[in-house]
């Protein structure tokens, strides 16, 4: 049966620009990257990977429900505060972090083509 997620697709307009940002601002490995595929392979510290693929139509890895806008990917931090100083004074788009009173912090962020992502960090 199924053990993990291994990797995940993410739209984006500009291939280079984008390689450059999630190095740069997630400190995302970078792994390597096709000029004919036009898509790049960055890896997490724990090994998971993330693939960026160039896309021609303007789409982002979100979804709607009832008008509100949802992240199809989550990632987890042990310091979601400093995650977010940092986000922040790198001028990304970043959503206030959410308490859900049950031990779980919650912080959504954007990146240049406005996929939304979640992270999750436990109290």
């Amino acid at each position: 049966m199924l053990e993990q997620i291994l990797y995940c697709h993410v739209p984006v307009s500009h291939l280079e620009k984008a390689i450059k940002w999630y190095k740069e601002i997630l400190h995302l490995e970078f792994v390597w990257h096709s000029e004919e595929e036009r898509q790049a392979q960055l890896n997490f510290p724990s090994g998971q990977m993330l693939f960026l693929v160039e896309s021609t139509h303007q789409t982002t890895a979100t979804f709607k429900v009832n008008s509100q806008t949802h992240p199809v990917i989550a990632f987890q931090c042990k310091h979601i505060e400093e995650l977010a100083n940092h986000l922040k004074r790198n001028a990304v788009k970043v959503d206030d972090i959410m308490d859900d009173a049950l031990g779980n912090l919650f912080l959504d962020f954007y990146d240049p083509d406005g996929n939304k992502f979640n992270v999750q960090c436990d109290k």
